[in-house]
């Protein structure tokens, strides 16, 4: 199993905006820290935004930050919400693939099975969970005032 870029993307902003919850962030912000693509980000955060994870800020300090608290905020959901298909073998993607065996086969049961486990997984951890350790992603992104200290 394979996360896209974009659910990847998704994940870190999420981290980033817990861990920076004292103010306002721009999505410029997190592409530099990560050293990522803006214009990618940019798309990822709206997407964050229709489905009720972030909230725009307007203004002068304006920006993005979560609109959950991170303990409500399920991994789990997040990928199952971010991901486009789950098709890990030909007969799961969504137009039903091409398989000659397809009506006889037991793969896609157990494809299916690991894909639930894969995601059951996500399904125990909320963001809060990631970002607990606040101190040292802050000081590993280069949020001000933040140093790093893995010990």
């Amino acid at each position: 199993m394979r996360l896209t870029f974009h659910t990847d993307y998704a994940l870190r902003m999420l981290v980033y905006l817990a861990i920076n919850q004292d103010r306002p962030s721009r999505v410029a912000d997190v592409a530099e820290s990560y050293g990522i693509s803006r214009n990618h980000l940019l798309k990822v955060a709206l997407r964050l935004g229709r489905l009720g994870y972030l909230t725009t800020l307007r203004g002068r300090s304006g920006g993005i930050a979560l609109a959950r608290a991170p303990e409500n905020i399920n991994l789990g959901r997040v990928v199952r919400q971010m991901e486009d298909d789950f098709g890990l073998v030909e007969c799961m993607h969504l137009d039903g693939g091409a398989c000659a065996i397809g009506p006889s086969c037991r793969l896609k049961g157990v494809v299916g099975q690991a894909l639930e486990a894969f995601l059951s997984v996500f399904d125990e951890y909320s963001l809060a969970d990631i970002a607990g350790n606040r101190d040292i992603l802050a000081g590993l992104l280069g949020l001000p005032g933040k140093t790093v200290n893995p010990t």
